[in-house]
């Protein structure tokens, strides 16, 4: 009988367990430590259940527990992470206040993205939007007075940029086209992941893929691709709030069980809470089941009126079939993409898993040939140094 354990993770579970630590995918590749349990046991697959009807929070783990003290540990986990779902999906039911107080967004990115979508955008119509947007005035300062933007005056002498018309006058609109949404993505990232440092640095790595193949895939269809671009960049917003809210919410919790603990001298649950870190698989299973539903909350919420892309994140969100050459089936197409070559340059995806991958796609003739050629990685601005 072949040991389920021993089954090779998917290429999707490769990938989430990258974004947060590539530590965890010698976990599931069978390098488990003592207190791990197998993966349709784990906190992940409890997670699962329980997000499919939110109400059922008392589960089976009520059960008479095995006295080992990992055991006692992971009852404890599943414990804290039962409060943690029930506070999550309260927080996330209230969409206004995920997008300021969790995202750190204002509304005014609706009216800026409304105004950068239009074919004859303008930095005039650009600009009162940008300035209703206080941190984004360092963002681009330091962007348009860095060397590959930056600009001299006729005897040689470098132009410091210093006021948000010059700035946007000087990067151009079609550079802002790249650059402002990425700004806007960078805004919302989360900041403290702690112990899992490099979630931003991989998020961020991955919306940034997934939205230049988005981009170079969206001519093939006939769409506009800064359009696909957009949509694809803010589909990432879901996955910024829920990382965000986890990570404060975990914090928050898990210092109330600890204090009320200490405070009822209960010794054992108060030792088991000590040993109890933020977890990757019960974090990748919110992702996976909500992140697309909170960026449709997002998108209807933005109001927006020339870029009629609210629809096209819901039907993402309920997981509809994708209709060929929608954004949606795009936004599948480059985030697999995407998924690929990020686990190409880690080493953890072999040749003969690709193909097939790809192929499940369906990508358009000759646009797997156009992407080799294209740096997915690296924003497609242009320089206009002179």
């Amino acid at each position: 009988m072949t040991d389920p354990t021993s089954t090779k993770p998917s290429v999707d579970e490769r990938f989430e367990r990258l974004l947060i630590s590539p530590s965890q995918i010698q976990k599931i590749l069978g390098k488990q430590g003592p207190a791990e349990v197998r993966f349709d046991q784990s906190e992940q697959g409890d997670a699962r259940r329980r997000l499919l009807d939110v109400e059922k929070i008392a589960r089976e783990s009520k059960r008479k527990q095995a006295q080992s003290e990992a055991a006692y540990v992971a009852k404890v986990n599943n414990e804290l992470h039962d409060v943690l779902l029930s506070e999550l999906t309260e927080s996330l039911s209230y969409t206004s206040e995920v997008f300021q107080d969790t995202l750190q967004l204002t509304e005014e990115i609706g009216g800026l993205i409304d105004a950068l979508s239009v074919r004859v955008a303008s930095v005039s119509k650009l600009l009162p939007h940008a300035e209703a947007l206080p941190w984004l005035y360092d963002d681009l300062m330091q962007i348009v007075n860095s060397p590959r933007f930056r600009r001299k005056d006729n005897k040689g002498k470098v132009i410091v940029v210093e006021t948000m018309k010059t700035a946007l006058s000087f990067l151009g609109i079609e550079n802002l086209r790249v650059l402002l949404p990425s700004l806007i993505l960078k805004r919302a990232m989360p900041q403290v992941t702690d112990p899992y440092p490099n979630i931003k640095v991989n998020l961020t790595r991955f919306a940034h893929a997934t939205s230049v193949t988005a981009r170079e895939l969206a001519p093939f269809y006939s769409l506009n691709r800064d359009h696909a671009y957009i949509f694809s960049m803010f589909s990432f917003f879901g996955r910024c709030a829920i990382i965000r809210l986890y990570f404060r919410l975990f914090d928050m919790v898990h210092q109330h069980m600890l204090r009320e603990t200490q405070q009822d001298k209960e010794t054992s649950k108060f030792s088991a809470l000590q040993q109890i870190t933020p977890s990757p698989l019960f974090l990748i299973t919110l992702q996976e089941e909500l992140a697309y539903k909170v960026s449709a909350d997002m998108f209807e919420h933005l109001l927006l009126k020339r870029l009629p892309i609210a629809g096209a994140m819901r039907e993402c969100a309920e997981n509809t079939a994708l209709t060929d050459g929608s954004l949606p089936k795009i936004l599948k197409q480059a985030s697999t993409y995407a998924q690929i070559r990020m686990l190409h340059r880690s080493k953890l995806v072999e040749f003969n898993e690709v193909k097939p991958i790809l192929n499940a796609q369906s990508y358009p003739i000759n646009a797997l040939e156009s992407l080799k050629s294209v740096d997915i990685f690296t924003l497609p601005t242009t320089s206009v140094e002179e």
